[in-house]
């Protein structure tokens, strides 16, 4: 093997990443210890990252760091890989790759989002106009910009650079043959993006929408039946097929929803945060009728919010950190969507319906259940987006490094008036503590 097979693998990494691993492990079977093995290392490890398998990929990258430690991306890839495992730690990668080469914009604008991640948004503010001033069009290092903007509530900022950057990670941009829609009149195919809370937190931007053009939306399916009720415009349950059934209906114009809010929420007064969502009646009644056999007040408890690499580690409680609040007096019930241990369940008496919030189904039978309830108490999760947008009462435990969308600081969530912030102080369990006073 030699140095045009490197060539080869490097040309055809992003196409074909399994044939490429597959030349640089015969190099390094070739080539043990020379320049050509170091770097087929290193790409290996950027294969591992791609693939998302980050624990192979840093193993591989600290490897590189032992042989290179003056090469500036071996250190912002082993950053990378910490994203969402360490951000601290991440941090520290970025700055030593910054430090190493003071050119490698990535790296700056990956160290500002390290900072939002860990609860800087002032910091990741200064070094992504920072990193743009290095390399105006990387789109990553805007798109923190704007994150951090909307952290720290500068609306109109923070909105239009959310909008310029559609496309980046988990904010995929669909083309349905026509126009981008840019505030002109006609009708407007809107899209959903990203994931079931977000889609329903944006979707309090289409009455706005709707007050001067025709919507057709295309949604994700397990909001279809609850969004044709609550809205006067067609819905379609498509936006992850191929083809979708709004791509039959008569539209001048495209707009991925996120976009809306660079039109709509660009000010504190322009967040009406009033319901606008409609429960399925007859699931109501029958979430009724069973409620109403229990004791005290129905509060629904979940403790868990996002995925891995969502912020999981960081987003979530333990059960027993809800034990200040449980009583012998009122019902507690899970808004779990991953399944819960019986024994848990049994020891704190809680109620469970996995059919009504397990992850992937249907959110109007969630929504019917939560509409029941007396008392929302929810980690970071949809359980807060689906609650506020039906005007009932939650309380939200943020964590002291919080999301950008709840903000910095204050206790009042724009989006719902119906939805308190509570910020972690000390353990979980203290502030599900302070937070009793709002259940009472």
């Amino acid at each position: 093997m030699t140095e045009d097979d490197l060539q080869r693998a490097h040309d055809i990494v992003n196409e074909c990443p399994d044939e490429a691993l597959a030349i640089c492990n015969e190099i390094l079977n070739e080539h043990f210890d020379d320049t050509l093995a170091q770097r087929a290392l290193f790409m290996s490890g950027y294969i591992m990252m791609e693939a998302e398998r980050f624990g192979l990929a840093y193993n591989l990258f600290q490897r590189c760091a032992q042989l290179r430690p003056d090469i500036s991306d071996i250190w912002s890839n082993m950053g990378m890989c910490l994203e969402e495992h360490d951000a601290e730690k991440a941090k520290a990668m970025f700055e030593k790759a910054y430090k190493l080469d003071p050119k490698n914009h990535r790296a700056l604008a990956n160290q500002g989002l390290m900072h939002l991640l860990t609860g800087s948004p002032e910091q990741c503010v200064e070094l992504s106009k920072k990193a743009i001033s290095l390399c105006p069009d990387l789109v990553s290092a805007r798109h923190n910009l704007s994150l951090a903007q909307i952290m720290l509530r500068q609306w109109k900022a923070g909105w239009k650079g959310y909008a310029d950057t559609l496309g980046v990670k988990h904010r995929e941009a669909r083309d349905y043959g026509v126009p981008d829609w840019n505030g002109e009149p006609g009708t407007v195919l809107v899209y959903g993006e990203q994931g079931v809370g977000d889609e329903i937190m944006f979707a309090s931007c289409l009455p706005d929408l709707a007050k001067t053009n025709k919507i057709v939306f295309d949604c994700d399916s397990r909001l279809e039946g609850l969004f044709k009720r609550s809205f006067d415009f067609p819905v379609f349950g498509d936006r992850f097929k191929k083809q979708s059934r709004a791509a039959d209906m008569q539209f001048d114009y495209q707009c991925a929803i996120g976009q809306l809010p660079s039109f709509y929420r660009t000010t504190d007064d322009s967040f009406p945060g009033e319901p606008y969502l409609n429960p399925d009646p007859e699931r109501c009644i029958q979430w009724r009728a069973l409620f109403d056999t229990f004791l005290g007040m129905k509060i629904g408890i979940a403790w868990r919010g996002g995925l891995k690499n969502t912020g999981e580690a960081r987003r979530s409680l333990q059960l027993s950190d809800f034990e200040p609040i449980f009583n012998n007096d009122d019902t507690f019930i899970s808004l779990e969507y991953k399944p819960v241990p019986e024994e848990q369940l049994k020891r704190y008496n809680i109620k469970s319906y996995p059919r009504a919030t397990a992850k992937g189904g249907d959110i109007d039978d969630l929504a019917a259940l939560i509409n029941e309830l007396d008392v929302v108490i929810t980690a970071c999760t949809t359980v807060v987006y689906v609650a506020g947008a039906l005007g009932k009462p939650c309380i939200v435990l943020v964590p002291d490094k919080p999301g950008y969308r709840y903000h910095k600081s204050g206790n009042d969530f724009p989006w719902y008036k119906s939805v308190v912030l509570v910020r972690q102080q000390g353990t979980w369990k203290q502030t599900v503590e302070r937070a009793k006073a709002l259940i009472e």
